[in-house]
């Protein structure tokens, strides 16, 4: 600038020296000498006037440039300011559903990240599946047993587990005499526990009886009484002259059957079942609840194999979705922790089933569930998912509604004005979807309908997309991050989600499964994770069930007794007993 300034005031006196010189020679005429003077000065005048000048552009050109890249950072600030404020008003929305849930606790080692997490991260790299996203190597658990205890020296009753209403069933000795038995003396009690409009306990007073030849053995006979003479007479006492327990516990069927429903249906946790059973007038221990949970589960998972055979009906369509729970293992150095693991859900609604599935979240824990199934099947376009695209004469359909909701998120959280165009298109999807169904269409009409006002809205979709796409490539729009992630998933995977045109079988969105998924998220809301991955497994194998009779328009409490009733007379044909209390699919 200081040789601006010098440049300025030497070009002044030049120019009044000029002024000067032009003065005099109007009056007096110049020498040859004068004259090349004069006009070498001139030139020099003019070379620092075009100096100045291009100093002055440069500059002017400078602050330009400076202008140019403040506006840039503010630019860059506002995204990140906007893309903050629509991932915080995302996040509150799902304040009370996430945040609420229960933790592990600090002793809680587990860093692993949740579907819902790493879908979030797929979409923000542009749909890129990490290198490392597929098969992810994991430390192989072993569950923690507890060692055997010794059970000879048990006392006849459990304090910890005792209903009010208590009707003592005692083993008549005239008949055994009769028999030919020799009574020695009583037996251990067998307590037996039944809900009716308060739990009742049925003792049993077994008799150590001793025959003809010497054999010594534990045997009952009810005692003939009227109806008038018994205790109590609640219902047909008559189907208490004998025990009908659940093999392994202390239940019948019907409060077995309630414990079940009450948890995995309602999802009531166990420290609420049991203050429920005071006001029942009964007392029981959590550990109680689980061991018949688990018994009973036991007997269930024999009759999964037909349900995953009606599930996996060749030519159907099959939805898929999952989910994470914390659970408790014991690794290989014997360290308990807790571990990230996922259960897995399918829907079929051609055979209307149910299936849950726990394990990890390796590909090859669904390829081999799955096995050589043929037929479609309906995802979200998260990354685990794309292996699906590899099956031989499976078809890979994805979700509109995952699609749908990234639109939403960008109008309502980012203030994109942009996403409301998409949204309204998606929109005329579903009310094509929602015509088919009340019509009541058959699969070809469907087909036809939806190639005929489906198809063009979407490629007006695929158009618009694009184009949004390029124009913000060349900085000629502006688009809020949201609305680049899903302007980018859908087109990634725009052959997955135009697959469902043909198809008439195939829903629009993967919604079933999703309302399938929520019971499980219910119960890790209230139960914060599982203890062992038994557990987890005792779980999966109730939603299956509980999931199943609501698809069959069956009550899983009238299911559940009507098996365990089986169960307690000796049936063992698990296949049959399947198809006898649920509808069998076609």
């Amino acid at each position: 600038m200081a040789d601006i300034h010098i440049d300025i005031e030497r070009m002044i006196m030049h120019s009044n020296y000029l002024l000067e010189v032009d003065n005099s020679s109007a009056s007096n005429g110049l020498s040859d000498m004068e004259r090349k003077q004069y006009l070498d000065q001139i030139k020099e005048l003019v070379q620092t006037v075009q100096t100045l000048l291009d100093a002055n552009i440069a500059l002017g050109n400078k602050q330009k440039e400076l202008q140019a890249e403040a506006d840039r950072k503010i630019a860059g600030l506002q995204d990140q300011v906007d893309k903050l404020t629509g991932e915080l008003q995302a996040r509150r929305r799902k304040m009370h559903g996430k945040n609420n849930e229960k933790q592990t606790g600090d002793k809680s080692v587990n860093t692993g990240k949740t579907k819902d997490e790493e879908e979030g991260e797929y979409i923000e790299n542009g749909c890129e599946q990490p290198s490392d996203s597929d098969d992810s190597d994991e430390v192989t658990d072993t569950e923690a047993t507890n060692p055997k205890k010794d059970l000879s020296q048990r006392p006849d009753h459990y304090k910890t587990m005792k209903a009010e209403v208590l009707v003592v069933h005692d083993c008549d000795k005239d008949k055994l005499k009769a028999m030919g038995l020799e009574f020695i003396r009583y037996t251990r009690p067998v307590d037996q526990f039944d809900r009716i409009s308060m739990t009742r306990q049925d003792r049993y007073l077994y008799a150590w009886v001793r025959d003809k030849d010497g054999n010594e053995f534990a045997f009952f006979v009810p005692k003939d009484e009227g109806v008038e003479q018994r205790a109590c007479t609640f219902v047909d006492e008559s189907k208490y002259d004998m025990p009908s327990m659940v093999p392994h516990t202390s239940s019948t069927s019907g409060m077995l059957s309630d414990l079940i429903v009450n948890r995995f249906q309602y999802a009531i946790t166990s420290g609420r079942e049991m203050y429920r059973m005071v006001n029942e007038k009964m007392r029981m221990s959590k550990s109680t609840i689980f061991n018949w949970l688990r018994h009973g589960a036991e007997f269930l998972e024999n009759c999964q194999e037909t349900i995953k055979q009606w599930l996996l009906k060749p030519g159907s369509t099959i939805y898929c979705d999952e989910s994470w729970v914390d659970t408790k293992v014991t690794d290989a150095n014997g360290e308990v922790h807790y571990k990230k693991r996922y259960m897995w859900v399918f829907v079929n609604l051609t055979t209307k089933v149910c299936y849950y599935l726990y394990g990890s979240r390796k590909k090859e824990v669904i390829k081999e569930f799955l096995g050589d199934f043929k037929g479609t099947l309906m995802t979200d376009a998260y990354a685990a998912y794309l292996y699906f695209n590899k099956l031989k004469d499976c078809t890979h359909v994805c979700c509109w509604s995952h699609v749908r909701r990234l639109f939403v998120s960008a109008s309502r959280d980012y203030k994109d004005t942009l996403a409301q165009a998409f949204i309204d298109l998606i929109g005329i999807l579903y009310k094509v979807e929602v015509e088919n169904q009340v019509l009541g269409r058959t699969e070809k009409e469907i087909v036809k309908h939806r190639g005929e006002e489906s198809l063009p809205v979407l490629h007006d979709l695929y158009q618009q997309a694009t184009a949004l796409l390029k124009q913000f490539e060349k900085n000629e729009i502006k688009l809020s991050a949201k609305l680049q992630q899903a302007l980018t998933y859908m087109t990634k995977h725009w052959e997955e989600l135009m697959a469902y045109t043909k198809i008439g079988s195939v829903l629009i969105d993967n919604n079933c499964c999703e309302r399938a998924v929520r019971p499980f998220t219910n119960l890790r809301k209230n139960f914060g994770g599982f203890s062992s991955e038994q557990g987890a497994r005792v779980t999966a194998t109730f939603l299956t069930f509980v999931e199943t009779c609501k698809l069959m328009a069956t009550a899983p409490l009238d299911f559940f007794r009507g098996f365990f009733d089986m169960i307690v007379v000796g049936r063992r044909d698990y296949a049959l007993m399947t198809e006898a209390l649920l509808v069998k699919p076609v």
